[in-house]
């Protein structure tokens, strides 16, 4: 394997590798770029971020800061203030330029705009498009200019955001799209704009970009991009949260393109070097060393930021004895492919609260567990950070069959799509090759005729378990996410609409918690209790 997302590295700087550039203008000071991406609002790292700046601000003039993506959302930091929060952090860090990944947009586009305002960084994104004007909302790039050394900055976001996202977001009230991300001649486009930042000067085109690499047969990633395109010196990596010290990808041409990545929530920040001999080089350091300087100004601003927003937060809700977790005793994430104890008691907490048959939730919207405590408010928000209201809706045995389809469509790899359920159980064979089918707007659509779900039951009044009646209609509680906003693809697109506006998702776990549980999570979750068998 190129990279793995849990490798580790035991010393605090990872190996160089070099990348020679041949006749390009070379700098007279050494550059340094420093890099994150999808830090998702852990903020403590932000002051380590500035102070390993500082240390390169003594060796050279050429500094510059940028993000990768993913930055606004991830805990109550960002959920409280939709993303204010953390853009005032970032000013005050004073980064340059940001791509954008598929969080940014999780607070809908005006909120996505205002951002942007607020944020003293160059926002810069080469595929995000307005489908009216077909017009690029943001500069596909920027070029900085290094005493005699031009490089362009050009941003990419995964195209796979309007289905992570709720896909009305990208919509007007019709359903008629209005933006999209270039999917369909995404690497065309990509060239074009790395031979403008060419043509405009530029000495050298590093790459921002939110791809990825674990879907590369779905949608373009980062090492796809660089497969298809020439004129990419180095790529700066997000999405995946790999791990990617210092990757060599040809280049269409066969030429060796950089390839780095930070992992995730500041496990490492990058450092990119271009020597005054013509090279790149990477290292990443390790943000959590023993050694690690912080700067205090920044420490004390985003300390004062957290106390605000976490202190409403701080109530006590009630008490957990058992490991809710969204991981497996290995530590190897398991909510996006098969049934957990933190899946089941989400998923409960929507359907006894809201009187509805069955209730599901995206693994991929379960952020977060619960460790034997007490159960704060905040604890709640690292579970559900997306502030999502709730709904309730209708639907028939053979729609909520079809649903399940998609959900499983990934088996056994993960997917955000797959649902953490309640009110239902079923039998998963993955070896059976999916059959679903999705629409032009890449939204699900359809089942073909060959099934992996089978033995489906749903909870009947008596509390036993009965088969699913494929023309009998059943209530079904989840996000409004799911069955307002056609997110996971659609999953829920062909529900009706009930009852919108039920609360907060958040709200509705301490409800259950306090009112149904007793303020007391016990030994009814200590497992799971065979909800999703997969064969």
């Amino acid at each position: 394997m190129i990279f793995s997302k849990y490798f580790k590295f035991s010393t605090l700087f990872l190996s160089l590798i070099f990348l020679f550039i041949g006749c390009k203008e070379r700098p007279s000071h050494p550059i340094v770029i420093i890099y994150e991406n999808d830090v998702h609002c852990q903020t403590d790292g932000y002051a380590k971020l500035v102070a390993l700046r500082n240390q390169q601000e003594k060796l050279t003039p050429y500094i510059t800061t940028v993000s990768c993506g993913d930055f606004i959302q991830g805990n109550i930091l960002g959920t409280v203030s939709q993303g204010e929060n953390i853009v005032e952090i970032m000013n005050k860090v004073q980064y340059d330029i940001v791509t954008l990944g598929n969080h940014e947009f999780d607070f809908g586009i005006p909120q996505l705009f205002l951002l942007s305002k607020k944020l003293n960084a160059t926002v810069v994104n080469a595929n995000f498009r307005n489908l009216r004007t077909q017009q690029l909302p943001f500069p596909a790039y920027k070029i900085i200019r290094y005493g005699s050394v031009k490089i362009a900055y050009i941003g990419f976001t995964t195209t796979t955001a309007t289905e992570s996202v709720a896909s009305k977001t990208f919509q007007d009230e019709s359903g008629n799209p209005i933006y999209d991300f270039s999917s369909d001649f995404f690497y065309e486009n990509a060239q074009h704009y790395i031979d403008k930042a060419r043509k405009e000067g530029a000495d050298y085109v590093i790459g921002l970009s939110h791809l990825g690499n674990s879907e590369a047969n779905r949608h373009p990633g980062s090492i796809s991009l660089i497969n298809h395109t020439t004129g990419i010196d180095v790529l700066l990596d997000g999405h995946d949260h790999c791990t990617i010290p210092d990757t060599l990808i040809n280049n269409r041409e066969g030429k060796p393109v950089l390839l780095s990545s930070t992992g995730s929530e500041f496990a490492y920040i990058g450092m990119l070097t271009l020597s005054t001999d013509g090279k790149f080089n990477t290292r990443l350091v390790a943000a959590d060393a023993e050694n690690h300087n912080i700067d205090t100004d920044v420490q004390t601003f985003v300390t004062g930021i957290k106390e605000q927003a976490l202190a409403n937060g701080q109530r006590v809700i009630g008490i957990n004895e058992m490991n809710l977790s969204i991981y497996d005793d290995s530590g190897k994430r398991i909510v996006r492919n098969q049934e957990t104890n933190i899946g089941n008691f989400c998923a409960d907490a929507f359907r006894i609260v809201l009187h509805t048959d069955i209730a599901m939730i995206n693994g991929g919207g379960i952020r977060n567990g619960l460790s034997p405590k007490e159960i704060t408010y905040n604890d709640l928000i690292s579970i559900f950070p997306f502030n999502n209201s709730v709904c309730t809706a209708t639907l028939t045995g053979q729609q909520l069959s079809d649903a399940l389809e998609f959900s499983v469509k990934s088996l056994p790899e993960e997917d955000g799509d797959f649902m953490q359920v309640s009110g239902i159980k079923f039998e998963v064979s993955p070896s059976i090759p999916t059959s679903v089918e999705r629409d032009n707007n890449n939204l699900f659509s359809r089942v073909g005729s060959s099934r992996r779900i089978s033995r489906l039951m749903v909870l009947n009044k008596n509390g036993k378990y009965e088969p699913v009646d494929p023309d009998k209609k059943y209530t079904v509680a989840s996000f409004d996410y799911q069955l307002k906003k056609l997110g996971s693809a659609g999953i829920l697109r062909y529900a009706i609409l009930k009852e919108e506006n039920l609360g907060q998702d958040v709200d509705i776990l301490s409800a259950y918690i306090k009112e149904i549980l007793g303020g007391n999570i016990g030994k009814q979750y200590a497992h799971t209790d065979g909800r999703i068998i997969i064969r």
